[in-house]
């Protein structure tokens, strides 16, 4: 299925990774900087304009950070707290790019309303895998509360 094709589905939700930072964008090398791939940009705007609501974790909540400036997402948090945040810098790279970054523990998401975007930190959080867990079946809960 592509990108495109997947508009008929009530949400849009992208995982995150690498892969998502340095293949659905370039955010892995260019930082704040980066460019999103054509068709998932395409894909992000077609879903919000249809007002269907958006799930990203992990690192994918920059895609949303890049593509709707004003947004609010979550990474997890501004600050490296006890090492579990090592990508905390991440935070500040989105307020950058004229967004709001909502701190959240790894067990939790952010819903931003306005724009019907939910986003949980995952990986971007050294935590157990039941915490992590926890914050995805949060976002994919919002997610489907918006649909």
């Amino acid at each position: 299925m592509t990108f495109i094709s997947a508009l008929h589905l009530i949400d849009c939700s992208f995982q995150g990774g690498f892969g998502v930072a340095k293949n659905l964008c370039s955010w892995a090398v260019d930082g704040k900087n980066c460019t999103v791939n054509e068709y998932v940009n395409s894909t992000l705007r077609a879903f919000h304009s249809a007002k269907k609501p958006i799930g990203l974790c992990c690192i994918s909540p920059v895609l949303a950070a890049k593509v709707f400036p004003g947004c609010e997402v979550t990474v997890g948090q501004d600050k490296n707290i006890d090492g579990r945040f090592p990508d905390a810098e991440t935070a500040s790279a989105i307020a950058e790019l004229g967004c709001k970054h909502i701190c959240k523990d790894v067990s939790e998401s952010h819903v931003d309303k306005a724009n019907k975007i939910v986003t949980t930190c995952a990986f971007m959080c050294k935590a157990p895998l039941h915490e992590i867990f926890d914050g995805i079946g949060t976002m994919v809960e919002e997610v489907l509360k918006l649909a």
